[in-house]
């Protein structure tokens, strides 16, 4: 029985000591992949194995602008009854990434799917939350418009507030100060606020406070982690 192997990827350039051994050995053995982006699944694959065979491999990218073409190249792949590697563009595929759709048809197909071990941007920021690890949401990204995001805000306050849970969600760079403006007007300010950023990398930032202590100053230009809820004692 064939097998779809999902292979986490590093999040920062050439951190090539958080991906475990189990991951290289199983890329070794593939030779046909399915990601968000060929370039970056050829530099990544190329970091880990030098000496991998990348012109003979298959990639079959992932494209959200043409489903019903990727789902066809992903269905002739998976009609080769031949093992495939499902890669993100960074860190765990299926998480805040499209890849559910190619484990779905896989499952199908009667492929076993094997998840591997590796970094999440998301489990990792919420480790060092010190936050309810027990109880958590992630919510992917919140809302653009004021309307939808001050909603949204404050039923998080809420649930953080009345159920001690944790709430878990992303943003992009351009978007990070006025997201933060609206967690200060809107959240308890007395919950806590972690923000994480560059996960694995040099750079990389963990803060956690009161949302009373919370500046549009603390945001740099890099995507964030953000994680709201109560600290355990």
């Amino acid at each position: 029985m064939a097998t779809l192997y999902i292979i986490p990827s590093f999040l920062a350039p050439n951190s090539q000591e958080h991906i475990p051994q189990v991951v290289v050995d199983t890329i070794n053995l593939l030779d046909v992949f399915v990601v968000e982006r060929t370039r970056t699944a050829r530099r990544f694959i190329r970091s880990m194995i030098k000496d991998f065979s990348i012109d003979n491999a298959t990639f079959i990218e992932l494209d959200k602008h043409d489903l019903v073409g990727t789902k066809h190249a992903i269905s002739e792949a998976l009609s080769q009854n031949v093992n495939i590697g499902l890669l993100s563009e960074a860190g765990t595929p299926c998480i805040a990434d499209p890849g559910s759709i190619v484990v779905n048809m896989a499952r199908k197909e009667r492929y076993t799917i094997k998840p591997l071990t590796g970094p999440s941007s998301i489990l990792l920021a919420l480790m060092a939350s010190g936050m309810n690890g027990q109880e958590f949401a992630f919510h992917g990204y919140l809302p653009i418009k004021d309307a939808p995001l001050i909603k949204k805000l404050k039923e998080i306050s809420r649930l953080a507030s009345t159920q001690g849970s944790t709430h878990i969600f992303i943003e992009t760079p351009y978007r990070n100060v006025k997201l933060v403006e609206q967690i200060a007007k809107q959240v308890d300010s007395n919950l806590h606020i972690c923000l994480a950023q560059n996960l694995t990398d040099k750079n990389e930032v963990i803060s956690t406070m009161r949302i009373k202590e919370l500046k549009k100053e603390l945001v740099n230009k890099s995507p964030t982690i953000y994680c709201i809820g109560q600290l355990l004692s």
